[in-house]
C-alpha cells in the first residue's frame, strides 16, 4: 500500500509539473507569436533550465535573441537547434549564418552556407553569398577608407535612423523616453515607443540637442525614419498603423508600419497623411528621395515581394497622388531583408542586407543607379562590423555622414549613431571612344584592351565601324587602353577622365611596310597552303601549290626562301604556335624532296601572333575571317 502511494504521488506530481510545463510553453508560444520577445525569452529559457527540449524551443528562442539584436545568446541557441536537426528553413540557415559572422567565425559561417546551396540551390542568397565570397578573406573592391566616432548624442538605450534636416541639424528616432516612468513600452524591446528627435551639429561635432522633434509628429507608437525635401516644406516618415490611440494589426495580430506625409506651413508641421500605397496588410517603411524628388525609395514585404523585405520605388504625382510601386529586381532584392534605403545626389542607392557576404548581421552596400552594369558593392570596414550596420546617410560634397550600428565598439546602449567622414564614393564615367587613322581620319576596327591601374586586363573588344564604349568606370582610378591592328602601329596609353560622358578619340599611325620582304605567294596567287585538321601533311592540292614555288626556285639558284606558316586564333596560342611550325616544316621538307638545297630554304611557324584581321582571342569572327589567317608565306629573303 505504502509503495503504491508513493506510485501514486509520483505520477501526480509529475502530472502537475507536465501541465505547469505545458502551460508555460503555450505562454512562451503566446508571447513569441506577440513578438513580445523578451518575456517569451523568459519562459522559453525557464523551459530550457528545467530539462524541456524541443526543435520549436531551441528555433524560437534562437529567433527571439536574433530579432532583438542580441547576437552573441542567439549565436548559442543556433548551435543547440543544429544538433537537434538540420532539417530547417533557408531563412533559420542564413539567421544562423549572420550570427556566427558576428561572433568571427567566418569559417563555419561559410561551411553552412554551403551546406544551405546543397539543400536550398535556387535560394538567391546562396548564389550572392558565393558570387562574392572574397568579401569572406576581406579581399573586397568595397570602400574602406573612412575615419568613424560615436555621433555623441546616443542613450543607453535605442537610437537609430538619422535623417538630414536642413543643412545642418540631424533628425533620429529613439527609445530614450524609456528613463521615464508610467510609460507604454514596446513589446519587442520591452523600451519606449520610438519618438524622432533632432539635433544641430557643424563640420566635427553635433550640438545643441538632442530634444523631441516635434509633438504633431512625435504622438501615440513609433515614428521613426524620417526623410526631408530640400526646402524643408515636406517630411515622410514611418509610423505604426494606427488608428486614432489604437494601433492596428494583421490577421497574425501583428502590428504593421506606414508611410505618412507632413508638411510645414511655416510655423509647425501639419496636414499629416497616410500615403495611399500603404496596407492594413503588409508594412512600408524607411522612405528615402530620389535627387530630384520625384520618385520615393521605401522597404515592404508587400505581396511580389522576394524575401522578408525588397526595396521599392514609386513616382511622386501632383496633389498627393502616386504611381505604382515598382520593386527594385533581382539585382538588389533577395529572399533575405533589404531595408534602410538612402539615395546620393549622385544617384548612387545604399542599403542594407542580411542575405549577401558580409561581415555579419545587416551590412550596408551601394550601387550606381545610372550605371549599365548596376554592380553591387560594399563598403568595408570601418563602416560595416560584424553587428548590424544600417541607415546611412551622405553628403557627397563633403564626404560626411551619418549611419546605425549594435556594434561592440564606442556603443554607449543598443543601437547607437555615429559619425563618419572622409568617405569617398566613386563616381562613375562612361568612354564614347572612336579610333581613326592618323592621316585620313578614316575609322578603324581594332581590338581595345582595357587594363586597370596595376596593368591587369579588365575587358577586350573591337571598335566596329572604329567606335567602342565602356561604361561603370571609376573616376578615382587608373585605367590604361592598348589599340591593335595588323596594319597600325600599337597605341599604348592612360584614360583621362573628363566629365560622366568621357568622348575620346585614338590616332593610329599606319606601318611603314618592309619593302624587302617580297612575297612568292602573292607573286604567285597562292594564298593557302591547306592541312587536314590539325595534321601537318601536305595534301595533293597543296602540292599542286608548292610545285610553283619549286619551279621558280629552280630557275632563279640563288633566290633564298623563308617558308613561314600560320594559324587562327580559335585554338590556345601554344598549341597553333607548335602546329605552326610542323607545317613550316613539312612544307620546306616537300621542296627539299623537290630537289631545293636545304641550305636555301628556312621554316618559321607563328601560330596566331600575326594575324592579318582583328580575329584575336575574345572576338566573334566568320568563318571566312578566320580563315584569311591561316596562310602561308614564302618570303624572298635574298
Amino acid at each position: 500500500m505504502k509503495k503504491q502511494l508513493i506510485y501514486l504521488l509520483t505520477v501526480l506530481i509529475s502530472s502537475q509539473f507536465l501541465i505547469a510545463q505545458e502551460s508555460k510553453l503555450n505562454l512562451a508560444q503566446k508571447k513569441y507569436d506577440e513578438l513580445a520577445y523578451p518575456q517569451a525569452i523568459k519562459l522559453y529559457e525557464e523551459l530550457a533550465k528545467d530539462g524541456y527540449k524541443s526543435k520549436e524551443l531551441y528555433e524560437n528562442l534562437a529567433n527571439a535573441y536574433y530579432y532583438k539584436a542580441d547576437f552573441a545568446p542567439a549565436k548559442i541557441w543556433y548551435d543547440s537547434l543544429f544538433t537537434v536537426t538540420d532539417d530547417l528553413s533557408a531563412n533559420t540557415y542564413n539567421k544562423y549564418v549572420n550570427a556566427l559572422k558576428t561572433q568571427g567565425n567566418y569559417e563555419k559561417a561559410d561551411a553552412l552556407m554551403q551546406k544551405m546551396g546543397v539543400k536550398y540551390p535556387d535560394d538567391a542568397r546562396v548564389k550572392v553569398y558565393n558570387s562574392n565570397k572574397e568579401y569572406l578573406s576581406k579581399s573586397t573592391i568595397a570602400i574602406n577608407t573612412a575615419k568613424v566616432k560615436n555621433a555623441g548624442i546616443n542613450s543607453v538605450y535605442f537610437d537609430f535612423s538619422p535623417a538630414f534636416y536642413g543643412e545642418k541639424s540631424v533628425v533620429f528616432s529613439s527609445t530614450k523616453s524609456t528613463k521615464k516612468s508610467l510609460l507604454n513600452k514596446h513589446n519587442w524591446t520591452n523600451e519606449s515607443f520610438t519618438n524622432l528627435y533632432v539635433v544641430d551639429f557643424d563640420k566635427d561635432s553635433l550640438i545643441k540637442g538632442p530634444k523631441g522633434f516635434n509633438a504633431k509628429i512625435n504622438k501615440f507608437y513609433n515614428e521613426s525614419s524620417a526623410v526631408f525635401t530640400k526646402d524643408g516644406k515636406t517630411m515622410y516618415f514611418t509610423r505604426n498603423n494606427q488608428l486614432k490611440t489604437k494601433a492596428k494589426t494583421d490577421t497574425l495580430n501583428t502590428v504593421l508600419l506606414k508611410i505618412y506625409k507632413a508638411t510645414y506651413d511655416g510655423k509647425k508641421w501639419t496636414n499629416v497623411i497616410e500615403l495611399p500605397f500603404n496596407s492594413d496588410n503588409f508594412s512600408c517603411a524607411h522612405p528615402a528621395l530620389s535627387p530630384d524628388e520625384k520618385e520615393l525609395y521605401f522597404s515592404s514585404n508587400r505581396p511580389g515581394n522576394k524575401g522578408m523585405s525588397d526595396i521599392y520605388k514609386i513616382a511622386i504625382l501632383e496633389n498627393d497622388t502616386f504611381g505604382e510601386p515598382e520593386n527594385l529586381g533581382d539585382n538588389i532584392n533577395t529572399e533575405g531583408r533589404e531595408t534602410f534605403p538612402f539615395i546620393t545626389q549622385d544617384n548612387v542607392l545604399i542599403f542594407a542586407s542580411d542575405a549577401r557576404a558580409g561581415l555579419g548581421g545587416l551590412d550596408m552596400y551601394y550601387v550606381h543607379l545610372d550605371s549599365e552594369n548596376k554592380e553591387i558593392k560594399t563598403f568595408g570596414q570601418p563602416i560595416n562590423s560584424s553587428f548590424d550596420d544600417f541607415g546611412l546617410i551622405y553628403k557627397d560634397q563633403i564626404q560626411d555622414g551619418f549611419f546605425t550600428s549594435n556594434r561592440l565598439e564606442d556603443n554607449k546602449g543598443k543601437d547607437d549613431i555615429y559619425r563618419f567622414k572622409e568617405l569617398e564614393i566613386p563616381k562613375i564615367f562612361k568612354i564614347n571612344a572612336i579610333v581613326q587613322e592618323e592621316a585620313t581620319n578614316q575609322p578603324v576596327e581594332a581590338i581595345v584592351v582595357l587594363l586597370d591601374g596595376n596593368k591587369k586586363q579588365m575587358a577586350k573588344l573591337l571598335s566596329k565601324d572604329g567606335k567602342f564604349e565602356v561604361p561603370d568606370l571609376e573616376q578615382q582610378k587608373n585605367y590604361f587602353v592598348t589599340i591593335t591592328h595588323p596594319d597600325y602601329e600599337t597605341y599604348e596609353g592612360p584614360i583621362a577622365f573628363k566629365e560622366k560622358n568621357t568622348n575620346l578619340e585614338f590616332k593610329l599611325k599606319k606601318k611603314v611596310l618592309e619593302l624587302s620582304e617580297v612575297d612568292l605567294a602573292k607573286i604567285l596567287g597562292i594564298r593557302i597552303i591547306y592541312f587536314d585538321l590539325n595534321k601537318s601533311l601536305i595534301r595533293n592540292d597543296a602540292a599542286l601549290e608548292l610545285q610553283k614555288i619549286a619551279d621558280i626556285m629552280k630557275e632563279y639558284p640563288q633566290m633564298n626562301i623563308d617558308v613561314r606558316s600560320h594559324t587562327d586564333s580559335q585554338y590556345a596560342s601554344e598549341y597553333n604556335q607548335k602546329l605552326s611550325q610542323k607545317r613550316a616544316e613539312s612544307t620546306r621538307d616537300w621542296l627539299i624532296n623537290q630537289c631545293i638545297a636545304p641550305e636555301r630554304l628556312k621554316a618559321s611557324g607563328y601560330g596566331e601572333s600575326k594575324l592579318i584581321n582583328v580575329c584575336a582571342d575574345g572576338i566573334i569572327c566568320t568563318e571566312a575571317q578566320h580563315q584569311e589567317n591561316r596562310r602561308s608565306e614564302f618570303i624572298i629573303i635574298d
